[in-house]
């Protein structure tokens, strides 16, 4: 199914227009790109869960974010989360990435209108090539978006450029479990490493681009409004 423009078509980066696109290779120069380096396992392992024992040994990556490009009228704000810690952990057959964050109010319940939920969400893309638009890609080369709200929704997600992102829950294999923690939220996003067809095949990679995004709900984010990774980031696999 598609995804309307004002809930999902700028998951990750809220650009909406030419004109805002255009102001991205400056606010690319000022964010430095880090590596979020994955623990490698060679057994099963579940790593599901933001405690399980496995996240001690997983090396941990602070990544800044920004305020996403205000690429619609409406998106009016400044986002709250400054910082996301990222781990990573690569299996036999799997990925899970855990992102820990600084949110004091937890924010679960989404309305259509007033209340809406803390999130986070992690993009690929699908080709492994970080020429690809880190703002929701282009016609040729496409994203892959694994999605988390604090109601338990988890998705994957694919878009070929603004407006074009489409849910897979139907046939998505994302999981996605978030804890409280002293600070606010722990969250793990993880999916096989090979997906459904059309998504990122993860086992062809040993490093690949990765963004982030978080939204805060007590501050009234959603869509649009949100921090985000302005350029890719790094995921050694």
């Amino acid at each position: 199914m598609r995804i309307k423009t004002s809930l999902l078509a700028l998951v990750i980066a809220g650009v909406g227009t030419v004109a805002v696109a255009s102001l991205a290779p400056a606010a690319y120069a000022a964010e430095n790109v880090v590596t979020v380096k994955a623990l490698l396992v060679a057994k099963q392992v579940d790593a599901s869960q933001p405690d399980a024992a496995t996240w001690n040994k997983a090396p941990a990556t602070k990544v800044s974010l920004q305020p996403a490009f205000p690429g619609h009228p409406a998106i009016v704000g400044t986002p709250r989360i400054a910082e996301v810690t990222v781990q990573a952990v690569r299996s036999q057959d799997r990925l899970f990435v855990r992102l820990a964050w600084d949110d004091p109010t937890a924010n679960g319940k989404p309305s259509d209108t007033t209340q809406f939920a803390d999130g986070v969400a992690v993009q690929f893309p699908v080709n492994g090539k970080a020429n690809t638009p880190p703002f929701m890609g282009d016609v040729k080369n496409t994203v892959n978006i694994w999605r988390w709200r604090a109601d338990g929704y988890a998705e994957e997600l694919v878009a070929g450029g603004f407006g074009t992102a489409t849910s897979l829950r139907a046939q998505g294999e994302v999981s996605g479990i978030g804890a409280r923690s002293s600070q606010g939220w722990q969250v793990v996003l993880s999916r096989k490493l090979v997906g459904p067809e059309g998504m990122v095949n993860l086992k062809r990679f040993r490093e690949i681009p990765i963004a982030f995004a978080a939204w805060d709900g007590s501050n009234q984010e959603r869509d649009g409004l949100k921090a985000v990774t302005l350029t890719w980031q790094k995921l050694r696999l």
